[in-house]
Formats: structure tokens, sequence, C-alpha cells
């Protein structure tokens, strides 16, 4: 179940939680948004989708696809707001907010993403809705936007190139590591990492953006090539995912090549 509607100055969706649905979810949103006028870099936004969005799939409706996670977005004059509810029974977003995960750990850091990347967040008393606003540059309003059917077509995971170079093990993924293609990047990784014999480098050329699970999934290398004293490189990094992992204490973990 997907469904749209429109109202004056935003757009809301309500689909079954999913994370396939999850992706088409930010797309469309993301397409109303990029026709609101907006100048620069979306890169904030999308990581707050995607992290409110997580958040009601899979801890809030634990993937059920019974369960209904609601989005409505609102665009004013340079500031939006995103509101994200699902039909769990919510948590204690007090204390979570309270202990930000350690570098090591491989979960637990959508909270502080949302924390950091938006202006403002504000749960309900049960924990099962948050709003969040953020500025964004350019951003108007206007006063019904258009019904977009948007694009109904199945989204097919990426393939992701390996390669040796000068004894380098080196993984291209072809695409964005959010959690939609963990499961399918892990098993590389996995194959990788057991029959590896040097430096692991992954290529992030072709990846604008890494959710909490992605993060975590580069952890859990990181984690498993330190045991055999190596150490995780990323390469061709945008500043944009550069300045998040600076932002989660993570560029001590991985050596860092920019873009």
């Amino acid at each position: 179940m997907f469904e749209i509607q429109s109202f004056p100055g935003g757009r809301s969706i309500r689909f079954s939680a999913s994370l396939s649905l999850l992706d088409r979810a930010v797309d469309e949103t993301v397409r109303f948004i990029k026709g609101r006028n907006v100048t620069g870099s979306l890169f904030d936004v999308k990581l707050l989708l995607r992290e409110a969005l997580l958040n009601a799939v899979l801890h809030g409706s634990r993937s059920d696809p019974l369960r209904r996670v609601s989005l409505a977005v609102a665009a004013a004059d340079g500031r939006l707001t995103i509101t994200v509810a699902d039909q769990g029974p919510g948590f204690d977003w007090r204390s979570s907010l309270a202990k930000p995960p350690p570098p090591e750990a491989t979960s637990g850091r959508g909270l502080t993403i949302l924390t950091l990347y938006a202006d403002d967040v504000r749960f309900n008393a049960a924990g099962n809705q948050v709003t969040l606003t953020k500025a964004v540059s350019g951003l108007r309003g206007p006063a019904i936007p258009p019904e977009d059917a948007g694009d109904n077509t199945a989204r097919s995971l990426p393939m992701h190139d390996i390669r040796i170079e000068d004894s380098r093990t080196i993984l291209c993924p072809d695409g964005d590591i959010v959690a939609s293609v963990a499961d399918e990047l892990r098993t590389h990784l996995k194959e990788i990492m057991h029959q590896l014999t040097g430096p692991l480098v992954i290529d992030l050329s072709r990846v604008e953006l890494i959710d909490s699970v992605g993060i975590g999934l580069l952890i859990a290398a990181h984690n498993t090539l330190s045991k055999k004293g190596e150490r995780l490189a990323l390469a061709h990094v945008s500043p944009d995912l550069a300045a998040l992992l600076r932002t989660m204490r993570l560029d001590k973990h991985f050596h860092i090549q920019p873009d």
C-alpha cells in the first residue's frame, strides 16, 4: 500500500512498513522538494528523511507490512517541516537521545543523526511520532502542489564492481549504501573479507548517501578487519559524506580519502 495526497504547501504519504516503499517515499518527497525552487544540496534533507522513516519502519513497525507509516512534508519560505508517525507502541526517546553510541557500535546512530542534522526535533509523548524542522535555501511553498503518481517500477539491487589494484581489493558500490541494499552488500563484504589477503578499499565515487544502517555495515567490516590487523579505507569520499563520518566520530576508524 502506497498513497500520496497533496495539501496546500505540502504532501503526505502513507505506506506499508517496508524498506522498498521507504525508498519510494524518499524519492517522491525529494521530487516534491526539488519542485519548490530549492538551491544547493539536499544531502541533509535526504538523510533526515531516511533516518526518521527507518526508525518508523524498522523499530516502530518491526518491518510489519500490515502496519502503516505516515509521512507529511510541509514547505514554507525557507523552512521544511517533516512529520513521521508509525503504528508501533513507541519508545523512550528521552533516554535514547542521551546515549549516543560508541564509535565501534554497529547500530544506534539514527537518533543522533536526527538531532545533529535537524534544526529542531520533537517527539510526541509515546515516541511513535517525530516532527523535524530544517532550513532549506530557496524553499517556497506554492498554494497546491500538483499531483504526481511517481515512478511505480520496482527498484533493482545495485551491482558492485570488485577489482584488485596494487595488492588492494577495491569494492565499488553502484549506488547509495542504505538499508534496502544492506543485506546484499553485507554478503559481498563477507565473501571478500573471508578471502582477503591485503588492504580493503571501498570506492564511494558512485555513493551520494550512507544512512545509519549503511554506517553500521561499514563499522562491522572495520571491526572484522581490525581483528586481522587491517584497516578499512574509504576512497573518493564526497565532502557531505566526509562531514557525516566526522560528525559520527568515525574519521579515526576509517582511512578516508577525499574525492
